[in-house]
C-alpha cells in the first residue's frame, strides 16, 4: 500500500512538472494566438483557462479567451475576461465595446447604457451608444383619426320596427392631439417619466323621442367638442437581477358643453280607490338645455418586467375609473428574439378586463424589425372589445363612445440627426357604435314644456359598424 502511494505521489510530480514545462508564456501566446487566427474557439478557452490556472495572465489571453466566448455566445464569461483585460489596460476601447456588447445580447441593456458611461469620445461616436442623463429624452407628438362615413352614423336613425322608441345618441367622431414628455434617468436604479397632454373631439348628441302610435316624435341634435387634459407618470425602479417594476398613473381632466337629458320620473295624480292606480309617467323637459359637463378621469397601476438572454416578461396590472365605471385590468405578456442576430422580435400580450357587468378578453400581438442600427419597423394588432380600456403602461386610454373590435398598423422609427430621431405610425381599427333603444308602451303625454312615455320595458341595441384610420408621429431629442 505505500508503495502504490509513493507511486501516484510521483506521477502526480510528473505531470505537473510536464505541465509547467509545456505551458510556458512562449507556448501559450503561440498558440492561444494561432487558434485566435483560425477562429478555433473551443481550443482556445480550454487552454487558456489552464495557462491562467497555472498563473499564465496577461491582457491578449484574456482578450482572446473573452473573445472565444463572445463568439460561442457564452457572454457572462466574456464580460468577466474582459473585465480582467482592462485591469491590465484600463482605457482599452476594444474591450469595452465588447463588454458594451455582450451586455446588450444578455438583454440588460439599462447596464449596457450605463457602462457606456465611461467611453471616451471616440469610441461613443463609433458606436452610438444611448448614454442616461438626468435629462434623457424629450419628446413630442401629435396625431388625428380619419372616419369615412362620419356623418351617416350622425344623421342615420334606423329603428328596428314600428314600436314606441327612445335614443339618446352621443357619437364622438374626429379627433385631434398633441402632447409633450421628458424621461429623467436619475441613476442606475430609478428613472421617471412624465407627460402631458390635449385632446379635442368633435362630438355629437341626439335625442329622438317617438310616439309611433300617435305619429309624434321629438327631435333636438347638437355638435359638441370634448376637450381633455392629461397629466401621465411613471416612476420606474430596477433590481440587480434585470428586473423593473414600474407605478404609473393617468388623470384626465375632461370637460364639454353638452345637452344635459333631464329625465324627471313624475307620479300622476292618485285616483279613488279601489281603481288600480296608473303607472308612474317618465318625462324630458322640453326643450333640452344645455350644460358644461366635467370629469375626472384616472389610470392606476403597477407593472413587472424580467429581462433574460432572449426573452422578456411583463405582467401588468390596473385599476381604472373611466366613463363613470370602474375596470380592472390583468395583462401577461411575452416578449422573444426570433433570430440570433436580434433583429426580429415578437412580443404578444392578453389582457383580462373586468367593468361591470363585462368581463373580455383582448390579444395584441407586435413584432419589430431592425433593419439597420438604428432604424426600426414594427407590425401590430389587436383583437377584442377595446372600451375603457387602457394600454402601454395606462399612457394609452381608449375611453370614447365607440367600441374597438381590432385594429391592424405598422410604425417606423429612424434618425434624422445624431441626437434627434422620429418615429411614424398608421393604423387601421374596425369600429362599433351602439345605440340603445328603449321602448315604452305607453302613449306619449304632455305637461306643458313635458314629453313623457309610459313604463319602460325593453331595451334593443342596434350596432353600427365603421372603420377609422389612426395617424400620430413625433420626434424624440436624446440629451
Amino acid at each position: 500500500m505505500k508503495k502504490l502511494f509513493l507511486i501516484t505521489i510521483f506521477y502526480i510530480s510528473c505531470i505537473n512538472i510536464f505541465a509547467n514545462d509545456t505551458l510556458t508564456f512562449k507556448y501559450v501566446d503561440s498558440a492561444t494566438y494561432s487558434m485566435y487566427q483560425k477562429q478555433e474557439w473551443e481550443p482556445l478557452i480550454k487552454l487558456g483557462n489552464e495557462a491562467i490556472y497555472n498563473n499564465i495572465d496577461y491582457f491578449y489571453l484574456r482578450m482572446r479567451i473573452g473573445i472565444a466566448y463572445y463568439e460561442t455566445k457564452e457572454f457572462e464569461p466574456a464580460i468577466s475576461h474582459f473585465e480582467k483585460a482592462l485591469g491590465f489596460n484600463s482605457a482599452d476601447e476594444t474591450a469595452m465595446e465588447y463588454i458594451y456588447y455582450s451586455l446588450i445580447y444578455l438583454g440588460k441593456s439599462r447596464d449596457a447604457r450605463y457602462f457606456a458611461k465611461k467611453f471616451n469620445q471616440t469610441l461613443i461616436d463609433k458606436i452610438n451608444p444611448e448614454i442616461p442623463k438626468k435629462f434623457d429624452k424629450l419628446f413630442f407628438e401629435g396625431g388625428y383619426n380619419i372616419i369615412p362615413n362620419f356623418d351617416n352614423i350622425k344623421k342615420d336613425i334606423i329603428p328596428p320596427d314600428e314600436k314606441n322608441y327612445r335614443l339618446e345618441k352621443d357619437v364622438t367622431g374626429k379627433f385631434l392631439y398633441a402632447g409633450f414628455g421628458l424621461n429623467h434617468d436619475c441613476n442606475k436604479k430609478f428613472s421617471f417619466l412624465h407627460s402631458f397632454s390635449y385632446f379635442k373631439a368633435d362630438g355629437f348628441q341626439q335625442l329622438f323621442f317617438a310616439d309611433n302610435i300617435n305619429h309624434d316624435s321629438i327631435y333636438n341634435q347638437y355638435n359638441y367638442s370634448l376637450k381633455i387634459l392629461q397629466y401621465y407618470f411613471a416612476p420606474t425602479f430596477y433590481g440587480k437581477k434585470n428586473n423593473s417594476f414600474t407605478l404609473f398613473g393617468n388623470i384626465m381632466y375632461l370637460t364639454a358643453n353638452k345637452y344635459d337629458y333631464n329625465f324627471l320620473h313624475i307620479m300622476p295624480i292618485p285616483l279613488p280607490l279601489p281603481t288600480t292606480p296608473p303607472p308612474p309617467v317618465y318625462v324630458y323637459e322640453i326643450p333640452v338645455k344645455l350644460k358644461t359637463i366635467t370629469s375626472v378621469q384616472f389610470v392606476s397601476g403597477i407593472n413587472y418586467t424580467k429581462n433574460y438572454k432572449k426573452s422578456i416578461f411583463d405582467f401588468t396590472a390596473t385599476f381604472s375609473s373611466i366613463n363613470s365605471f370602474k375596470q380592472i385590468q390583468l395583462t401577461p405578456g411575452f416578449g422573444i428574439y426570433l433570430n440570433k442576430s436580434k433583429t426580429l422580435f415578437s412580443r404578444s400580450t392578453y389582457t383580462i378586463f373586468f367593468q361591470k357587468p363585462d368581463f373580455r378578453t383582448i390579444f395584441n400581438q407586435s413584432f419589430s424589425f431592425k433593419i439597420t442600427n438604428s432604424i426600426m419597423f414594427d407590425i401590430f394588432g389587436s383583437y377584442g372589445i377595446l372600451r375603457n380600456y387602457n394600454e402601454n403602461n395606462g399612457y394609452t386610454i381608449l375611453n370614447t363612445n365607440d367600441e374597438t373590435l381590432y385594429r391592424i398598423g405598422t410604425k417606423i422609427s429612424f434618425p434624422i440627426i445624431k441626437k434627434l430621431s422620429c418615429f411614424a405610425s398608421y393604423s387601421f381599427s374596425g369600429k362599433n357604435l351602439p345605440f340603445d333603444f328603449l321602448y315604452f308602451n305607453g302613449p306619449q303625454v304632455s305637461h306643458g314644456g313635458q314629453s313623457g312615455i309610459g313604463n319602460t320595458y325593453t331595451t334593443t341595441i342596434q350596432n353600427n359598424k365603421y372603420n377609422q384610420h389612426l395617424i400620430y408621429g413625433g420626434i424624440i431629442w436624446k440629451f
